[in-house]
């Protein structure tokens, strides 16, 4: 089982930046037919990578 913890004041901006929750992101790591890729965008800063799933309620990427 994975737990995720946040900011917060983030997670109230990222609200109002791309209408979703932090919370109902998080759903979208039980989906079996997600897919996880490399995120070549962030390089300079940090590994990171790319889900694409479906949350209990939308898709998204």
């Amino acid at each position: 089982m994975l737990l995720f913890e946040w900011d917060s004041e983030k997670a109230k901006r990222n609200i109002k930046l791309h209408g979703i929750s932090f919370d109902e992101t998080s759903t979208a790591f039980g989906d079996s037919l997600s897919l996880t890729i490399y995120d070549p965008l962030h390089l300079d800063k940090e590994d990171r990578f790319v889900l694409i799933g479906n949350s209990y309620k939308i898709v998204f990427w």
